[in-house]
């Protein structure tokens, strides 16, 4: 296990697999966001992003709540800013945001403890989340008259209009259990099984070849935002490509030789 840092707001650790784990790491504010987590945490994924060895990304929290959205104290130094310094300011969240659900590897979210407001949006982020079945949830944003800028692009696709509407427009709570039916979370866990949860679907993902990992997730985020016959041809021109890749012919190779490919993490123990 190696570290990177030092941080401030964050702890990141990348262990012998390539499993990158990105603590939030501000367990006194219950996690709250603010501009310094922001930096740090950005700087962190584009390091990530640009090391072949790592292959699964985990989000997590020190503590007992995830994340209790941004930081009060960082909010209210935004009011008397210019309008422009206050743009750039928000613009570190919204970039962090669609970083991480364009993060080219796998996203799971560990999500250990309740969630409010922007932590919310964290979660919506993840490719996979996995939350405690009595942890409490809620976006809070109306309560306090804001709203729920950044996050509501994700939250929104995740969970869907009809959702949004019951859960932005009055803040109402709801526990790990709701979250799952709502989507939010892949699944509710008691506490005790979330990290074997957790490393199940690491397991799985260790398996998976990491450029077709990549090359999935931009397929998925390109057929949702287009039409039949744009996916038609988009699809058959990524086929076509793939037939190439040296993946590909190693992953079917191994299937007729019935062994694990290259990229498979148990090869490692043989």
């Amino acid at each position: 296990m190696s570290s990177l840092g030092p941080f401030e707001t964050i702890q990141v650790d990348v262990d012998a697999r390539g499993v990158a784990t990105l603590t939030l790491d501000r367990p006194e504010v219950r996690n709250a966001m603010n501009g310094q987590m922001y930096d740090e945490a950005r700087s962190v994924l584009r390091r990530l992003d640009n090391d072949p060895e790592v292959r699964v990304l985990v989000l997590t929290n020190a503590g007992d709540t995830f994340c209790a959205g941004g930081d009060f104290k960082y909010q209210q130094s935004q009011a008397g800013k210019p309008r422009e310094e206050r743009i750039r300011e928000a613009q570190k969240l919204a970039r962090w945001l669609r970083e991480l659900d364009t993060f080219p590897k796998l996203v799971i979210g560990r999500i250990n403890g309740s969630a409010y407001a922007g932590g919310i949006g964290l979660v919506s982020t993840c490719d996979i989340a996995f939350g405690l079945t009595d942890a409490s949830f809620a976006i809070t944003e109306a309560r306090i008259g804001m709203i729920p800028g950044m996050i509501s692009p994700y939250v929104v696709r995740r969970i869907g209009e009809a959702n949004a509407r019951r859960l932005f427009l009055n803040a109402t709570p709801f526990k790990g259990t709701e979250a799952e039916g709502y989507g939010l979370l892949t699944k509710a866990v008691a506490k005790s099984e979330l990290g074997e949860a957790v490393e199940r679907e690491i397991d799985l993902a260790l398996r998976c070849a990491p450029r077709a990992v990549t090359e999935i997730k931009r397929l998925i985020r390109y057929v949702d935002r287009h039409d039949f016959e744009e996916n038609f041809i988009y699809t058959v021109d990524r086929v076509a490509d793939m037939w190439e890749w040296e993946e590909a012919a190693e992953g079917m190779q191994s299937f007729f030789e019935k062994r694990a490919p290259r990229w498979d993490w148990r090869n490692k123990g043989a």
